[in-house]
């Protein structure tokens, strides 16, 4: 990997590979917090609990796909896989009852957003959860700014309202 300029500086190549580290560190941090956070939102909204969520790896080159980070095996003592859509696809025609996660997540330097597009019942889509973190530049770490919560199952035809399930450090339904 050649030098290159970083600010008024030069940054050799192991300082570069040193900063991809701490990027996927901080990438895997934030990924791994907002899984967390989805079970507990999952849990609080209607009591859900998982055994294994599986989530899609999707890479194609665009903005939200899945960064290349390895996840922990278990968090919030569910267990956590990640497969390629294909795959996940061919599994929910299998095992109808899986639940597989397609997770799309914008993170910077101020906030981080992702999504959750929950399918089950043979890749039928559940619902969305819509969580939002914002930086707190005094502790060094992204904070629980708000989820938001979109049903699928009963619209009757109608778009899903997407309603705010936790905010200003609580949940609560509207």
């Amino acid at each position: 990997m050649p030098d290159r300029v970083i600010g008024n500086r030069y940054a050799s190549a192991s300082q570069q590979a040193d900063s991809l580290t701490l990027q996927k560190d901080k990438l895997k941090e934030i990924y791994t917090r907002a899984i967390a956070e989805f079970i507990k939102a999952a849990y609080q909204k209607d009591k859900t609990t998982f055994d294994t969520l599986y989530f899609g790896k999707h890479v194609y080159g665009q903005p939200d796909d899945f960064p290349d980070i390895e996840l922990p095996g278990t968090i919030e003592k569910t267990q956590i896989r990640l497969v390629a859509p294909e795959v996940g696809q061919k599994m929910q025609t299998v095992r109808k009852a899986l639940v597989y996660v397609n997770l799309m997540g914008w993170v910077d330097k101020e906030e981080a957003e992702f999504l959750f597009v929950v399918f089950s019942n043979g890749a039928e889509h559940q619902y969305d959860y819509y969580i939002n973190f914002i930086y707190d530049a005094s502790t060094n770490t992204f904070e629980l700014d708000k989820i938001g919560f979109e049903n699928y199952l009963e619209l009757n035809g109608q778009q899903p309202k997407r309603i705010t399930i936790y905010q200003d450090g609580k949940y609560f339904n509207d």
